[in-house]
């Protein structure tokens, strides 16, 4: 890591966003570590994913926490325009919250986002919403934070940062698993170790899993990108 990257107590912040599991990594050159955060829709994925959730809870590297129930604070929000934008605030401020609460600061924050990808078979109008919802954040990140950059990453770009653009999830997965950036910080991660000891190499991604996933492969990017290592 080049000398001016360390002593420049930087935040990095990127997301893999979505309305019903955000998965967002923090890299602070202060502690030179890695966070994730996930903010889940309760009783989002399988009982057994359930249960790697509550267990992954407890690492000091994680902070999982539930989304509100939208129905309850809001009513019918899925017609209501004005709901879905106060619940698209309501995700921004709990996310901002926790980033500030995790780095200590509001000062010195790079934030990337990972981009839409042209293949998703979401149907329009979750596009538009989700589009609505990683707006407003950057919005709000930007009102709230010092941000010094605001960045967003082509999933292909990513994909090519962790081996070839045209990996699958399960694929992407596994170059994680086999810490193919070569990361050591990544290495001492609980997070990490827990991923290869207790779950390894499957099919299926279990959730949140998939999602912090592609926000660390994010994360390192950046901070190659700032470290200028990136080939032309």
């Amino acid at each position: 890591m080049l000398q001016w990257v360390k002593d420049s107590k930087l935040n990095l912040v990127t997301v893999d966003f979505s309305l019903n599991s955000p998965g967002i990594c923090i890299w602070t050159s202060d502690t030179n570590e890695y966070h994730f955060i996930s903010y889940l829709k309760k009783g989002t994925g399988t009982k057994a994913e359930q249960r790697r959730q509550e267990e992954i809870s407890t690492f000091s590297d994680v902070t999982l926490f539930h989304q509100p129930d939208w129905k309850t604070k809001f009513g019918d929000y899925s017609k209501n325009e004005f709901a879905k934008i106060k619940r698209y605030i309501v995700m921004a401020d709990d996310i901002i919250s926790e980033i500030v609460n995790i780095t200590g600061t509001t000062k010195n924050f790079y934030i990337a986002f990972e981009g839409s990808s042209y293949g998703s078979k979401m149907g329009t109008n979750n596009i538009i919403d989700m589009a609505a919802g990683a707006a407003i954040l950057k919005h709000q990140m930007m009102s709230m934070l010092e941000v010094q950059d605001i960045l967003t990453v082509a999933p292909t770009t990513i994909k090519k940062h962790a081996g070839k653009g045209n990996m699958n999830k399960a694929a992407l997965w596994t170059a994680f698993l086999n810490n193919v950036c070569e990361s050591p910080e990544l290495a001492n991660s609980p997070l990490f170790k827990y991923c290869v000891s207790e779950i390894g190499e499957v099919k299926k991604v279990p959730k949140p899993f998939d999602d912090l996933v592609d926000a660390w492969f994010l994360n390192h990017y950046l901070l190659a990108q700032l470290e200028g290592n990136l080939p032309d």
